[in-house]
């Protein structure tokens, strides 16, 4: 990419490298002279002109000005109007020791000199050993009345590609909840959050160029990604906006509807900041290291749903579920009996949630809702006798080996409460009370501000605890969120009081608690990642028991941040479909998708209703994979809104491939390569000089030796989704795929090991009481495998030979599960 101004961005670096005075951590250099400040790395350049406050970020190994002319502004409104006459000055805050790593800091201040705006500040952060900026923003109320800030786009219109449109571009919304996130053929995006663009320059056709940015600090504001044709003439809010001109440019914003309160002479620095990274050329990767650092800025680390969640309200419902009313404690604690009969106990533990959501329209108004005590939850049918409270419910689900959720809806009083605690409304405000309303449209709301109400809610939330409650959904979360304040403690923004929720809930029940918010965007209600860190669960879709391809690729999609950021699922599903039982194909292929892809299974069929075939294919699934890595769509930037073809590295030697057929009507042959580009060729990414072993997991089949120059051939039924084992032939045996588990042996065996002098593959197994596990092993053509000697503890073992694999059956000695340790000597 040549850029208009890229001879003035090299002569400015080396003039202020040169004549400048400099602070240094970790490789950071920070200047500052009359004309110019600038902070950089050996990577990465970020260039002020302190005569117009704009700048450039400069790639410094290409020496490409990324993005130029950029500029900081605060609260444009709806009507730009002209802006004053601006002076500018620089500060080094100095090094910066964070959870990110050890940079520096500068500051330049953006200084009004007539009118009513306040003084702000943009700072940038760089470290010394990572490719991206973060920016971060503040604002000094020089008046003597408060103001409240809303909108601050630290990055404003910076030029794109040198006003030239680049070849095959695409993008990415980060995604969050029930926003639809596709790859798009375009450079235009306006996404909530944060967002990818990848492309190819038009001058050099083979070199790839990417741009990666998105919020990173959340704690009382949003963050939204732009990139638009034109310069904004006009802003009309509700993403109504009209541009003029045909130049490319990106604005990256920080924002609240209400926004936050700075009094008088107040210097306020905002916790929030944005993530910006245009150096990382490859999109996988730049996504990825995104994902982490956003996860590790918000301390997240979402708690894994390590079992499956039998849903009370889903099984009771006749679209979704089995039309048997079981959402009340005394049907659960006998769903939970009959798990225990049914063995699942044995895979995996089992949680059962009780939704008491009895709605405003059945009495006038009047619900559980705000109470939230044992005596209302039995008023209106949850708790019934003989578990007439949740300690009881808790004790019975726990005794027999299960764990007990529950529900919570985020922002519906019932009347009857908000008439007794008026002052814990929003504007103290209950004159409403009376107005039939949606049940999810109240118009009388909680203030989650109010120091009395977080008080009664953090009670509650230990109570619960105490109780045995482990988990909670949240529901209607849209309900809280209050675009236009009316808080009772004036310093929160929008955006905080709604995280307010859920930290209370955290608080409350602690950081092993599973919180689940049902992030759907209902009310026109922006769907964010602004309760990272707090919850570990959004949902992607409405109340769905069926499986359809783009509830996989939401997810999929978000695969940089499953698993570090949030869990994502699809809603509950059920075996069944109008009381007659799904395919085994499709069952297995739902069981998959959500296996792999999300690793959180909500279930609308009944332990009683399950079938022996239904809870084997089930039990394949658990445990769910570790958080920090998830199966990565690589056919993403070929074409498809929904990706066929997922991997995850196990180890250099190992790969698990997910293949998917989305049409839901026909057979197709998907032919993915085994090496080459990922992102032009949506290939497993292996190497073309190696060969590689193929183990279909659910056909259990070894599908023989594949070059790493072949295409991976495989015919999949409609709506069918496969995972198949992938490794790399070393010329000794080597276990390519288990019966056990759909992670073809990395969750149920470990310590694997070859020793060439000895000739002995050794391994231990984590084998289920009462299920024959099966190992594969494929054997190198010059193996002589009769001179064999196996040893197998706490296991009978039995060997299968068949021709270029053997296949080796370990059974308990005993009813308990055992660890054992299998030798085999050749």
């Amino acid at each position: 990419m040549i850029i208009r101004n890229f001879r003035k961005g090299i002569i400015l670096l080396a003039v202020i490298f040169h004549h400048g005075c400099f602070l240094s951590a970790q490789n950071v250099q920070l200047n500052i002279n009359k004309n110019n400040a600038s902070i950089s790395n050996d990577r990465v350049a970020i260039i002020f002109d302190l005569s117009t406050g704009r700048y450039n970020g400069v790639d410094k190994v290409s020496g490409k000005v990324m993005i130029q002319d950029a500029w900081f502004r605060l609260d444009p409104g709806e009507v730009a109007w002209k802006d004053p006459e601006h002076k500018y000055k620089a500060e080094k805050i100095g090094s910066v020791h964070d959870k990110l790593g050890t940079g520096q800091k500068l500051r330049i201040w953006y200084m009004p000199v007539k009118g009513y705006d306040p003084h702000r500040f943009l700072d940038v952060t760089l470290y010394g050993d990572k490719d991206f900026v973060v920016l971060g923003w503040g604002v000094k109320n020089i008046h003597d009345y408060t103001i409240r800030v809303r909108h601050a786009e630290v990055l404003q219109q910076g030029l794109l590609f040198d006003g030239q449109i680049p070849r095959d571009s695409k993008v990415l919304r980060s995604g969050a909840g029930n926003e639809r996130n596709v790859v798009e053929d375009t450079w235009e995006i306006d996404a909530h959050n944060g967002a990818m663009l990848t492309y190819q320059e038009n001058t050099n056709q083979d070199a790839r160029q990417t741009i990666v940015a998105g919020g990173l600090v959340y704690k009382e504001f949003a963050k939204s990604f732009l990139t638009h044709k034109g310069r904004i003439k006009e802003d009309m809010g509700l993403n109504k906006k009209q541009f003029e001109g045909e130049d490319p440019y990106i604005t990256l914003s920080i924002w609240d509807p209400y926004g936050k309160e700075v009094g008088p002479g107040e210097i306020w620095e905002s916790l929030d900041s944005y993530y910006l990274d245009f150096i990382t050329i490859d999109p996988f990767d730049s996504l990825e290291t995104y994902g982490q650092n956003l996860a590790k800025a918000n301390d997240a680390n979402p708690n894994a749903y390590d079992f499956p969640t039998l849903c009370g309200w889903m099984v009771s419902t006749k679209n979704l579920g089995e039309g048997m009313h079981i959402n009340h404690s005394t049907a659960l604690v006998d769903q939970m009996e009959k798990a225990k009969k049914s063995g699942i106990l044995n895979y995996t533990l089992v949680a059962l949630r009780l939704e008491p959501d009895y709605y405003c329209y059945g009495n006038q108004g009047d619900t559980q809702q705000g109470w939230w005590n044992d005596e209302y939850w039995s008023k209106y049918g949850a708790l019934t006798e003989p578990y007439d409270s949740f300690k009881k419910f808790s004790n019975a689900i726990e005794k027999s080996g299960g764990m007990v959720f529950t529900y919570f809806q985020v922002s519906l009083p019932s009347n009857d409460f908000a008439r007794k605690h008026p002052t814990w409304m929003i504007n103290d405000d209950i004159s409403l009370l009376h107005v039939d309303h949606p049940h999810h449209r109240p118009l009388v709301r909680y203030d989650y501000t109010n120091s009395d109400f977080q008080a009664y809610l953090l009670d509650m939330w230990k109570r619960l605890k105490e109780d045995g409650v482990i988990g909670i959904k949240f529901d209607y979360p849209e309900t809280g969120w209050e675009r236009n304040g009316g808080f009772d403690d004036k310093s929160y923004t929008t955006t905080a009081a709604y995280r307010k929720i859920f930290e209370l809930s955290r608080e409350g029940m602690g950081k092993d608690a599973f919180l689940h918010e049902r992030n759907l965007g209902e009310t026109n209600t922006p769907m964010l990642d602004c309760t990272i860190g707090i919850v570990d669960l959004q949902r992607v879709w409405w109340d769905a028991s069926h499986f359809e391809p783009e509830m996989a690729s939401k997810i999929g999609l978000r695969w940089f941040k499953q698993g570090k950021a949030f869990i994502y699922y699809p809603d509950g599903k059920s075996f069944y479909y109008n009381g007659e039982a799904l395919p085994q194909v499709e069952r297995r292929s739902f069981l998959t998708l959500i296996g792999l892809l999300s690793g959180r299974l909500e279930l609308g069929t009944s332990f009683g209703s399950m079938t022996e075939e239904m809870q084997y294919d089930l039990s394949r699934i658990f445990p769910v994979l570790p958080n920090g890595q998830a199966f990565k769509p690589v056919d993403m930037f070929i074409g498809k809104d929904h990706p066929e073809i997922y991997t995850y590295d196990v180890n250099e030697d190992w790969k698990q491939v997910l293949l998917v057929n989305n049409d839901t009507e026909n057979s197709t042959v998907l032919t993915p390569p085994l090496s080459g580009n990922q992102v032009t060729t949506g290939s497993f990414g292996l190497d073309e000089n190696s060969e590689y072993y193929a183990f279909d997991f659910w056909n259990q089949k070894f599908l023989g030796i594949y070059k790493g120059s072949d295409t991976f051939k495989v015919e999949l039924k409609p709506k069918e989704a496969n995972v198949f084992s992938i490794h790399k032939v070393t010329g000794h045996p080597k276990i390519i795929g288990t019966n056990r588990h759909i992670m073809g042996g990395m969750m149920e065996l470990s310590n694997i090991s070859w020793s060439e002098k000895d000739k002995v593959l050794k391994f231990d197994s984590q084998l289920v009481k009462g299920e024959t596990m099966k190992i594969f092993i494929a054997l190198p053509s010059n193996m002589d495998y009769k001179k064999k000697k196996i040893e197998a503890s706490n296991a009978r073992v039995k060997v299968i030979e068949n021709g270029d694999s053997l296949i080796v059956e370990l059974n308990p000695k005993n009813t308990k599960a055992q660890n054992s340790t299998v030798s085999i000597t050749f």
